[in-house]
């Protein structure tokens, strides 16, 4: 008895069905890997492999059916439904052919639209009009690693692009993957912006629309801004690189286009015109009452003005006077106390942590968020009221602990018994760093309990920030551009009533499905009576 092969051609179909199954599962695999849901190492070539003989397979088993039933497959390929086939698959590929050369139009020449109704994507108008009015072409290097989010600055990033006219463009750079190049940019830490137009550099920490705007207004408009370090009192060196040296700091202002200076206030008269701000840092002997005068003159005409005082018993100054320390208490309320801050809760109890829940609403400490403050050696301040017309903000607290207070007995130190007194100690929580700020006259000035943070030991490890933050607040270089508020529109959402809900549960549930279910119905009837 022959046997009919006929019989076995739908196992040709079987098999390639369940191959084509197989091909769609590795596809989907392939494509969750590429986008990072998980990785496959070394298993990818295998999959891929897969993938070949997956096809292979389904070519086979097409190729078995036509074999084992010719006539029935010339009978597919020349019959009126494998014509009607056809039709639908011309045009399919017709409408996704058109569907990919729109994409890829759009794609070439992106345009974006800002649907949202208080336009919160858009760029505000001044920004606009100063990205289509660049002289010249500016470089973006955004220092962004794998550890921090990209998608608002990205976002960011391209609504600037996008309004340039070409001119502006931006890369991202993971800090940790290229160092090199982060160094020569001045960056230390993440989320970091360097603008670049010619052989002028800016940086940008902050990561906003109007910080943005700032540094390419620096850009376009390179002014004198000059820094000056104080000298003459056995302050540190700006110049040799050693670990209580502040040559960091120098380095990083000299990146942000600002020009560095000493200034010895023994052999001026009165502080250089050309100062945008003057740096008493970590003094070893003290000012006289002159230097200390000018350094007040200074600031009440509109000048900035940076103090970082160590503890006393740390210092030569010691037990004598202080005209510095003097001045800031009766001119601007700010008294620095005879106390070295001791944080029992830590390793090393002189070292002194500020964390983001210790940073005061102010533009100093805006970029600080994540990021911790390293106090070593430090002394408190204690901040009066302030006059009408003046703000003093404490920029930097500790927590309020038992384990953190001011001691004021240095001879503990020597005898290794430290520890909080009520009655003589200043309890927690302690003032590490204030601003003050004359909004008439526009002078600005920043006190600090410490200025061994500023040294390149700590700076190196990103402990600095405050230190150019408040540089670039007292020299007047955070707000060089105002931009248009945005009104935000406040949506409050209603709950539905009882009675409301259960209508859209009827509707949704029963009234819908039931007006289909009756619709099929009535079409198989009316089809069955016209036979």
């Amino acid at each position: 008895m022959k046997t009919d092969l006929r019989r076995f051609a739908p196992l040709g179909l079987v098999l390639s069905l369940l191959a084509l199954i197989s091909l769609v599962a590795l596809l989907i695999i392939k494509g969750l890997n590429d986008a990072g849901f998980f990785t496959l190492g070394n298993n990818v070539k295998t999959l891929e492999q897969a993938e070949w003989v997956s096809l292979a397979i389904i070519v086979l088993g097409l190729a078995a059916t036509a074999f084992l039933d010719p006539d029935g497959t010339r009978k597919f390929f020349i019959g009126r439904q494998v014509q009607y086939g056809s039709n639908s698959i011309i045009m399919l590929v017709a409408f996704v052919g058109i569907l990919f050369f729109i994409n890829m139009l759009a794609y070439q020449n992106p345009v974006t639209k800002d649907m949202t109704e208080d336009q919160q994507n858009s760029l505000a108008p001044e920004s606009v009009k100063l990205l289509s009015s660049l002289p010249q072409s500016i470089s973006i290097r955004a220092y962004y690693s794998a550890r921090v989010s990209r998608d608002s600055i990205q976002k960011l990033l391209d609504n600037f692009k996008q309004n340039s006219n070409g001119k502006l463009t931006y890369v991202f750079n993971d800090l940790y993957q290229d160092p090199v190049t982060a160094q020569q940019d001045g960056v230390g830490h993440d989320s970091t912006l360097v603008l670049q137009m010619g052989s002028h550099k800016e940086i940008s920490s902050l990561g906003t629309e109007q910080d943005l705007d700032s540094a390419i207004v620096r850009l376009i408009n390179p002014q004198s801004r000059t820094v000056y370090f104080v000298t003459g009192h056995g302050e540190p060196d700006t110049q040799s690189e050693q670990d209580t040296s502040l040559t960091q700091v120098r380095n990083t202002l000299q990146n942000k286009n600002y020009t560095v200076k000493v200034l010895n206030l023994g052999s001026v008269a009165k502080i250089p015109a050309d100062a945008k701000v003057v740096i008493e840092a970590g003094p070893q002997e003290a000012l006289t009452s002159d230097q200390a005068k000018m350094l007040q003159d200074y600031v009440n005409g509109g000048g900035g003005l940076i103090v970082m005082e160590d503890p006393p018993a740390l210092t030569k100054i010691g037990t004598a006077d202080d005209p510095l320390a003097d001045m800031l208490a009766k001119s601007f309320n700010i008294t620095l106390e005879n106390d070295v801050v001791i944080d029992a809760a830590v390793q090393n109890p002189l070292f002194v942590y500020a964390d983001v829940k210790n940073y005061a609403q102010h533009p100093i400490t805006e970029s600080l968020a994540g990021l911790d403050t390293v106090f070593h050696t430090a002394r408190s301040l204690k901040l009066d009221t302030a006059a009408e017309g003046i703000t003093l903000t404490p920029l930097v607290q500790t927590e309020t602990s038992t384990n953190v207070w001011g001691e004021t007995d240095f001879k503990s130190f020597a005898n290794h018994t430290v520890g909080f007194e009520p009655s003589t100690d200043i309890a927690s929580p302690l003032v590490l760093a204030a601003a003050w700020e004359n909004q008439a006259a526009k002078g600005r000035l920043v006190v600090f309990g410490d200025s061994e943070f500023a040294a390149d030991a700590l700076y190196k490890q990103g402990y600095g920030d405050i230190l150019i933050n408040s540089i670039d607040w007292a020299s007047s270089q955070e707000d060089l551009i105002s931009l248009t508020p945005k009104n935000n529109i406040t949506r409050t959402y209603k709950s539905p009533s009882t009675a409301s809900m259960i209508g859209i549960f009827l509707l949704s549930l029963c009234v819908i499905p039931l007006m289909v279910v009756v619709g099929g119905v009535v079409a198989w009837y009316t089809r069955r009576r016209r036979g």
